[in-house]
């Protein structure tokens, strides 16, 4: 799914420039002018012309959620999984105490949403994106369960290696 989005990505950012046109001819419309349906009309054709779903970035994501909370919850009630260790952590079901896993989700969040090519966003926003949401998820998987933390991890730096590969 990982790699569904990054090629949607990088097609969205091929047609931009073409985009970018196309909104500046329409600049001076007011929002509810009928004028705005033809230009939604030509966006869509640029689109369908060049093959990008304006789906493809967010729909691998909605997909991967579901898993996400089935891994939580197999952390939670796994019996089997409490008091597994794996290096510094004493059991995978329980927060990492000192902290590691977070600050790397951090970290490995943030090179991810540095180098992953956003097509249309403004600079600024993509600066804040950057930097908010890798902190925000790891502080919110602070007190999550450190197997949780290594799954993110995981596919951050998977997520990681096959940006870099793309670009």
């Amino acid at each position: 799914t990982r790699i569904w989005s990054m090629k949607s990505s990088l097609k969205m950012m091929r047609i931009q420039p073409r985009l970018d046109a196309l909104k500046k001819k329409y600049a001076n419309l007011k929002i509810n002018d009928p004028k705005r349906a033809e230009m939604q009309t030509e966006q869509m054709a640029i689109m369908r012309e060049e093959g990008v779903n304006m789906y493809g970035g967010c729909l691998p994501l909605l997909l991967q959620m579901p898993l996400f909370f089935a891994y939580y919850r197999v952390l939670l009630n796994a019996v089997e999984l409490r008091q597994a260790q794996w290096f510094w952590l004493h059991d995978l079901a329980m927060p990492d105490p000192h902290y590691i896993l977070p600050i790397t989700i951090i970290g490995t969040m943030f090179l991810v949403q540095y180098i992953t090519p956003s097509p249309g966003m403004d600079p600024m926003q993509r600066r804040m994106m950057a930097i908010m949401m890798p902190a925000i998820m790891g502080f919110t998987l602070l007190h999550f369960a450190s197997g949780l933390a290594l799954y993110w991890i995981t596919g951050n730096i998977i997520s990681l290696i096959m940006q870099v590969a793309i670009n």
